[in-house]
């Protein structure tokens, strides 16, 4: 198992190096088993149809981004940083080849968005998070969806602001997260907001 993983890897590398280098139009079977110098056939024992290696394609970049999520979480200078605050975080600090392979496969996926299948699974476990969260869920998805508008605007290179810009559009999305009201238990999820008892305490801390 630990050699075809690793195999698999390989893989997905020659398949990531294959749509920056030449666009998604390049991502063909042969391609990728040349990049990763490999026979056409090891391509096809790990993912078995194009459809395939694409899917695993966009899992890796959710996982990849999964763990840039926990690596904010969990850094010192974030203190209690919850899965919103994480969120934002790693999306600002997006890798620039990560964007790159994810507009590719965007790109490479437009016709059959079943494809998608791993990025719709990775927002349901998210919006499960924010639900559950505590935290007000009307104005917790608003800043999600925010924080997802600006990484789509940039993966298609269509966001014309600079950079001093975009640092104060972080801080601000960052200011409104810490901002959220708590709410009860039977709150989580509606996008009521929370008892004046908790309200207050949030604005307290």
């Amino acid at each position: 198992m630990p050699e075809r993983q690793n195999s698999r890897s390989v893989i997905l590398d020659a398949a990531e190096s294959v749509v920056v280098d030449q666009g998604a139009s390049s991502l063909t079977l042969d391609a990728v088993a040349a990049r990763a110098g490999v026979s056409k056939g090891g391509l096809l024992y790990n993912f078995p149809s194009k459809d395939a290696l694409l899917e695993a394609m966009v899992a890796r970049l959710c996982d990849h981004f999964e763990r840039s999520i926990a690596k904010a979480k969990e850094s010192a200078d974030s203190g209690s940083t919850d899965a919103l605050k994480a969120y934002v975080i790693a999306t600002l600090k997006t890798d620039p080849k990560q964007r790159r392979v994810a507009a590719a496969l965007l790109a490479a996926v437009a016709n059959d968005t079943r494809l998608l299948a791993p990025m719709r699974e990775h927002n349901k476990r998210f919006m499960a998070e924010l639900a559950s969260s505590g935290f007000d869920f009307g104005q917790s998805l608003a800043i999600w969806l925010a924080t997802e508008g600006l990484w789509l605007l940039e993966l298609f290179q269509v966001l014309p602001i600079a950079t001093a810009q975009r640092r104060r559009l972080g801080a601000e999305l960052l200011r409104l997260a810490d901002q959220r009201e708590l709410t009860t238990d039977r709150d989580h999820g509606s996008g009521r907001s929370g008892s004046k008892e908790l309200r207050s305490k949030k604005r307290r801390t």
